[in-house]
This record gives C-alpha cells, sequence and structure tokens, in this order.
C-alpha cells in the first residue's frame, strides 16, 4: 500500500503497542490521526494520553462510528477482531483496511525473514535477528515480538535486516511484504475464541506463505501433522525442517548434529549439547530459523556462532530461583497446551516422579485433555488454578488423571506446589492458558511468579 501522506485523515482502532507505535509514525508524517479504542481513557496507559497531548484525537471507551466516517485510512490493531461493525461498513465504502506493518511494507521489502507458528515463533525470531547480526548486518527483531515495525524501522538507511514475527491477529490483516524467507513452525489448536476453528486459524497461519518475495523459500515444520498435510497446498519452494522426520533437504537432527540441506548442499551446524535450549522443539526452532537464515545468504559460521551463544528468552522455560533444593521455572509463556506438552516433555527426562506443572489462567476455548496423557508418561503432578483451574481439573479427571488441588490464583499455586515439593523437584510454571484473569500479559504473570518464589524463600526462617 501507498504510505498515508501529509494531511490524510487516518484512524488507528486499537491502543495497545501497535496502534500507539502507528500513531506515532502518522503524526511524524504529518496525518491528521484520529484514535479509539474500547477501554475508557482512565482504563489506558499514560502513553495514550501523550498521544492525546501531541495532537491525535481519541475517542475511547468503545468504537463510535463518527471517527470511521471521517477517515480516509483506517489502521486496525491486531488485538481488535475484524467483523467489527464500524470497520466492515468502512470498507464496504471502500475505505482502505491495513496493519501497522503495511505503513512501512514498502521500506522492509526483500530484507525481511518472517516468522509464525502456534509456538516458537519468539525464540525463531529471535534466533534469526542474532543470526543476522552475527553475520555483521544491522538487525531487529521485531513485529509480535520486539519493537513495532514501524519503530524498528527508524534510522533504516536502506540496508537494515528485519526478523518480523507475525501472531494470527496480524496475519489477518497486513499484506504481501516481498520477504526474503518465511517460517511457519507449526499450527495447533489456539485462538479458537477468535478464529472460530482449528480449520480457519490454519488458513490465517498458512497466509504467511503469500507474504514472500517470488523465489523465497517458506521453511516449514514438517514434525507438525497438520503443517505435513498442508504442504502440498502451499506455493514453492517449500524446505522443511523435523527434529523427527527423515528428510532428504531440509533441516534435520542426524546422529546428535543439526545439520541443514539446501539445494543438495549438506551443512553440519553444531552438536545438539552445543545448542543450549532444551526440548526437542527447541532443535525444530534451531533448525528452522537457521535453514531460513542460509537461504538469506547468512554465512555458515554466523549461524554456528549464533546457535551456540544464543540463551532462553524470558519467561520461556527458565529457571528463576532454587529454594530448599526445589527449582522453580518460569514458562509464563505457554499459552496453550501445545506449549505446556513441549515443555513438560523437556524437563521430564531426568526428572521423571519430581516434576510439579502449574496450569490455570484463562481458557482459550481449548481441550486440555492431552495434558493428561503428557503427565502420566512423565510421572508429573499438576496443580490448576485460575479462572480456568476447575475446567482444567475436570478435564484431567475425565482423562484419568487427578490434579494435587485447584487454587483460586496463581501465588497460591505456588505455595501448594512448596507444600508438595520435594529436594530435586522442579515446580515448572507453564499455564496453557492465557493471562487475563489475573494479569495484563505473561510477562506480567511470569514476574509475578519470580517475585513470589523469592519473598517466600526470602521469608523462610
Amino acid at each position: 500500500m501507498k504510505t498515508p501522506e501529509r494531511g490524510t485523515t487516518v484512524l488507528v482502532v486499537g491502543l495497545g503497542r501497535s496502534g500507539r507505535a502507528a500513531a506515532r509514525f502518522l503524526l511524524a508524517r504529518g496525518c491528521d490521526v484520529l484514535a479509539t479504542d474500547r477501554l475508557p481513557l482512565e482504563r489506558l496507559d499514560r502513553e495514550v494520553r501523550a498521544l492525546a497531548a501531541a495532537g491525535v484525537t481519541l475517542a475511547c471507551g468503545g468504537h463510535d462510528p463518527q471517527p470511521f466516517e471521517r477517515a480516509e485510512t483506517i489502521v486496525v490493531s491486531p488485538g481488535v477482531p475484524l467483523d467489527l461493525a464500524p470497520l466492515a461498513a468502512a470498507r464496504a465504502r471502500g475505505v482502505p483496511v491495513v496493519s501497522e506493518i503495511d505503513l512501512v511494507a514498502d521500506q522492509v521489502r526483500g530484507r525481511a525473514i518472517l516468522v509464525t507458528g502456534s509456538n516458537g515463533k519468539s525464540t525463531t525470531t529471535a534466533l534469526v535477528a542474532t543470526m543476522l547480526q552475527a553475520d555483521g548486518r544491522d538487525a531487529v527483531a521485531c513485529g509480535n515480538y520486539g519493537l513495532p515495525v514501524v519503530d524498528a524501522t527508524r534510522g533504516d538507511d536502506g540496508r537494515r535486516w528485519y526478523a518480523i514475527e507475525l501472531s494470527s491477529f496480524q496475519l489477518e490483516s497486513v499484506g504481501p511484504l516481498g520477504a526474503a524467507a518465511a517460517v511457519l513452525l507449526n499450527v495447533q489448536p489456539d485462538h479458537l475464541d477468535r478464529h472460530g476453528s482449528f480449520e480457519r486459524y490454519l488458513e490465517i497461519k498458512c497466509r504467511i506463505a503469500a507474504l514472500r518475495a517470488a523465489g523465497a523459500p517458506l521453511v516449514l515444520g514438517l514434525d507438525d501433522p497438520a503443517l505435513a498435510r498442508a504442504a502440498d497446498g502451499l506455493a514453492p519452494p517449500v524446505i522443511g525442517v523435523g527434529a523427527t522426520r527423515p528428510l532428504d533437504d531440509g533441516g534435520r537432527l542426524e546422529d546428535g548434529m543439526l545439520v541443514v540441506t539446501i539445494a543438495g548442499t549438506r551443512t553440519p551446524l553444531v552438536r545438539r549439547d552445543e545448542f543450549p535450549l532444551p526440548g526437542r522443539h527447541n532443535v525444530v526452532n534451531a533448525l528452522a530459523a537457521a535453514t531460513a537464515s542460509l537461504a538469506a545468504g547468512v554465512r555458515v559460521e554466523a549461524v554456528r556462532d549464533a546457535l551456540r551463544a544464543f540463551r532462553p528468552l524470558p519467561h520461556r522455560m527458565c529457571p528463576i530461583a532454587q529454594v530448599e533444593g526445589v527449582t522453580y521455572v518460569d514458562d509464563s509463556k505457554a499459552t496453550n497446551v501445545a506449549s505446556t506438552l513441549a515443555a513438560i516433555e523437556a524437563f521430564s527426562g531426568e526428572h521423571r516422579a519430581g516434576l510439579i506443572v502449574l496450569l490455570g489462567g484463562r481458557s482459550k476455548a481449548a481441550d486440555f485433555s492431552p495434558l493428561a496423557a503428557a503427565l502420566e508418561r512423565s510421572g508429573a503432578r499438576a496443580i490448576a488454578f485460575g479462572e480456568a483451574g476447575p475446567e482444567i481439573a475436570g478435564a484431567l479427571a475425565a482423562a484419568g488423571t487427578a490434579v494435587l488441588g485447584v487454587e483460586r490464583s496463581m501465588t497460591a499455586a505456588v505455595d501448594a506446589a512448596r507444600r508438595h515439593a520435594h529436594r530435586g523437584d522442579i515446580v515448572l510454571l507453564s499455564p496453557a492458558c492465557a493471562s487475563f484473569d489475573e494479569f495484563a500479559n505473561f510477562e506480567e504473570r511470569g514476574r509475578r511468579f519470580a517475585e513470589h518464589v523469592r519473598s517466600a524463600s526470602e521469608a523462610r526462617p
């Protein structure tokens, strides 16, 4: 799309991180910026009030149709449903409805590697950025992880590279980006409360294939059954990666070595024990990042250096404290069942009888029953908590697995886990739910987990 010019009336719908960034960007271009949010102004942060002081016309506390009727272009934030009635009416009038990323699509074209998936996309995005940087490039992680893309483009002299994480919400509205490569890691049931069905969610995730430049590869996680079935329907070139599937071309784990083969050229990268992140899913993340980066021309040594040096991102299977011989691990980013299943598998190897998993928060219309088999296989126990606690406990009980208890809050679940844990055990916060029953986001949930563990340990005699 053509970026709105000075004097254009642009409406920003939704004033989360992406919407605020879009409003700042448009103000700097001299646009007449309107903004609306479903929350009243007093429930929004001071950044929103700063936008008003800078000249944005705010209409908060609902989506009044009047700003939509004035707008020449509408920028919709990822959290805003696209079937919102004033949006639908604007589209019917021919008003362009775009994403924040579309505002700078021409600036990132040809220098972006895109990443999506139900799980692992932030780790993979950060890995791609690290590989690009190790190759000596000016590179930034952005999108759903890191900076909003419009902020990431600030100061770009035409040589910057972008590792862009895209959520399903962003993929609903973003247009073609001419990406140098794209990664689709996995598609497992998530956000069904928004998308309605798994089939619709899969369709949206597969849209990433259409955001590539002609001839640019799509790196596909073939350990995921849904993607293995969908692979033939996606435009080539498609390069598969997997920790378990034998592949002639693509990325795989081969005799303990991460190996990438592209166009018949086999490239051993690092031994599995040189890559410090736990879990088979992180092997796939590493292979996907390496395959996309190599396809974009990153040197092999840069990829190897990045894999050896990389460390877990916050709130993603991060040990945060050891109290009386019990290790507490923050995996607050596990907001769906598939992510929690991967965490249980990763931590159950040496601690088969000593893993306690904290499950709970706000459900996203998930099926919790697969957790029962994972808990049984690993010898792990679970404590349910929060708004979804009774639902989780019921689903596990119906599948033959009882929880240790159902607690009203996350901190109460931590206290219960402390009573049940023994020296050598792991207490793993991997909730399989959104955080919004108690917290603003998964980051706040993870911080509160760490604070409560540490404060409780300091209070002990």
